[in-house]
């Protein structure tokens, strides 16, 4: 076995332990640990944490499974774009309107606090990748 497939293997269980972790400790409260006061300040802290967890965990499992710059690239790329327009969004909505819990609220929460975007990049690089070498 070469280096390089340990180093992808490892990566690999890494991140699926990961990801297994902070979906088993999704209630610790992150921000109170660190020393966060105030229960808005606690809830941007531990969403936004949990966001950036998953999604570099999910990202750790693509370059486990493709080990290929592009995909890696693409999904740091998904991963900004949620920040900036699943992420913020959910924040507003939260902030604006904590009462407010129908489909619109629940669906951003469903994409924060699961790498969703980022997981669904694997079917789709495998697919992308599985068409590349059909064609040749």
């Amino acid at each position: 076995m070469s280096r390089q497939t340990r180093v992808r293997w490892v990566v690999g269980v890494l991140a699926i332990t990961g990801l297994v972790l902070v979906f088993l400790f999704q209630r610790f409260d992150v921000a109170g640990t660190i020393g966060v006061e105030g229960n808005t300040w606690k809830f941007l802290v531990n969403r936004s944490i949990r966001f950036v967890v998953n999604d570099i965990l999910a990202i750790g499992l693509i370059y486990a499974l493709f080990a290929e710059r592009k995909y890696v690239l693409f999904a740091v790329a998904v991963q900004v774009f949620g920040m900036v327009f699943v992420l913020l969004p959910y924040f507003i909505l939260k902030y604006h309107y904590p009462a407010y819990n129908g489909p619109l609220i629940s669906f951003l929460h469903r994409l924060v606090l699961n790498p969703t975007l980022i997981l669904l990049l694997i079917p789709a690089f495998y697919y992308q990748r599985n068409q590349m070498i059909n064609k040749q």
